[in-house]
Order: C-alpha cells, then sequence, then structure tokens
C-alpha cells in the first residue's frame, strides 16, 4: 500500500488539503500523521475534522496536541506558541477535543512505527543529531519510524560505511530512499503547515510499504489566505509573518 505521510499540520487548513490532494494523486490509499495537529494556525477544528475523516489512519499525538487539551503546561512553549496554544484551546469544538484527547504517543504498525518527537521521549524529544538517533534505535521497533516535531526533513538511517556507522541526510522535493527493515530508518517528512527549512511550500511524503520507499514532496498553497484568517483571530503576527519565508 502507498501511505501519505504528514507531520505538523498546525491547524493550517489550506496547507493540509493542497497536501492531502498531491498524496491522492500520487496513489496514497493509507495515512500516517506523527502529530501536532493542531497549534499556531487559525482552524484546529476544521483540520481536526479533516485528519479524522483520512481513513485507514495511524495517527499519534503531538506537543501542542497535549497543551491544548491541558496534558501539557503551556509554560513550556515560547510566549508566541502559547498564545496560540490558548487561543486554540478556548476554540475547540467538544468533537475536536475528544479527538485530541485520544490519540496515542506511539503507534507500531507491521511496516512502520510512529511517534511525534522520538521513540524514547515522543512528546518533548527533537530528534536532529546522529547521537540522538543513536541513542534511540533501540525504540526503532519497525523500520521506518516516522517523526515529526522539528520541522525539518531529516533521515537517520544505519550505514556501516560511516565512522559513527549513523548517515544523517536532509531530503529534498521529489528524493526518494530506501527505508527498508535493515536500515534502521527514522524520517520525518517536514512540516505540513509550518515548513522550517526556508521552503514556505508545505512538506509531505509517500511511503511505499511493499518496495519500503519513502519520496518527499513539496507542495505549494495559498499562504496569503492563511495570513488573512491568522490576522482575523488576531494571532501573533510573527506566527502569520514566518509562513512566508518557510521558517
Amino acid at each position: 500500500m502507498l501511505w501519505g505521510v504528514i507531520s505538523d499540520i498546525h491547524s493550517n487548513l489550506e496547507a493540509l488539503e493542497a497536501s492531502i490532494k498531491t498524496l491522492s494523486e500520487q496513489g496514497a490509499k493509507g495515512w500516517i500523521c506523527c502529530g501536532d495537529i493542531v497549534g499556531y494556525g487559525p482552524q484546529p477544528n476544521e483540520v481536526c475534522e479533516k485528519i479524522a475523516s483520512l481513513k485507514p489512519l495511524h495517527v499519534v499525538s503531538g506537543n501542542h496536541d497535549l497543551a491544548v487539551v491541558g496534558k501539557m503546561d503551556v509554560s513550556w512553549f515560547n510566549d508566541y506558541a502559547q498564545a496560540a496554544a490558548l487561543w486554540t484551546r478556548d476554540s475547540l469544538t467538544e468533537p475536536a477535543r475528544k479527538f485530541l484527547e485520544a490519540l496515542p504517543a506511539r503507534d507500531v504498525a507491521d511496516t512502520f512505527m510512529v511517534v511525534h518527537g522520538s521513540p524514547r521521549n515522543p512528546p518533548e524529544e527533537y530528534l536532529l543529531t546522529r547521537q540522538q538517533y543513536m541513542d534511540n534505535l533501540a525504540g526503532v521497533k519497525v523500520s521506518p519510524c516516522f517523526v515529526g516535531h522539528s520541522h525539518l526533513t531529516w533521515c537517520f538511517q544505519r550505514d556501516p560505511n560511516s565512522p559513527l556507522g549513523t548517515k544523517a541526510q536532509l531530503l529534498r522535493d521529489g528524493q526518494r530512499v530506501d527505508v527498508s527493515e535493515s536500515s534502521g530508518s527514522v524520517v520525518n517528512p517536514g512540516s505540513v503547515g509550518q515548513p522550517r527549512d526556508h521552503d514556505n511550500r508545505a512538506s509531505c511524503g509517500l511511503y511505499d510499504d511493499k518496495a519500503r520507499t519513502f519520496k518527499l514532496f513539496r507542495v505549494p498553497y495559498d499562504i496569503a489566505s492563511v495570513q488573512k484568517k491568522m490576522r482575523d483571530v488576531a494571532l501573533p503576527e510573527l506566527l502569520v509573518l514566518r509562513l512566508s519565508y518557510g521558517q
């Protein structure tokens, strides 16, 4: 089966719909979501409804999802993220709240697993270095392990030819990588709703569970429309502006 892989949507409905459309056109029949469905953006309820409608779906909670339902202290966030989380908390419908409250920290399937940040600390740890990858490798029960949280398109793998025995690479638009069981791969598809690699297009991917490959896609969407909605509900201007620059 081909799986659409998305993460860190952050209440950005336009980016989510554009990503789903692209991945569906590429043949996606199932869906993997690495969390942070809400936070930052202006349409948390619509995004929760859209994610919940995807079938079959493997989805986990992110730190913003936990914060808006009171399962994580928002004081852990910076001022801008905290303001958005509190606005989101006040804006959630009951169905959206129940959906977020029910999300697990981990999801382990036959041909992949899903966490938000890292296998050993799903809600909080950023997996950004080869040392962090090595420290988490024992927790990779199935390869690939899909993660989010950093909003960056990392791929970490075992590599016997490297002095450290690992390989790390930032994936680019259209790049395909082998994520076979023996590779011990940890893959971050980047952020749908708030990329931070200076490319303002939504970031997502397609996983082929037969060939064990992952392909990255960058998807343009109507950023100005999202920014207007953010301003209409008085979300912090910094969060509005950063969408233009992918940072």
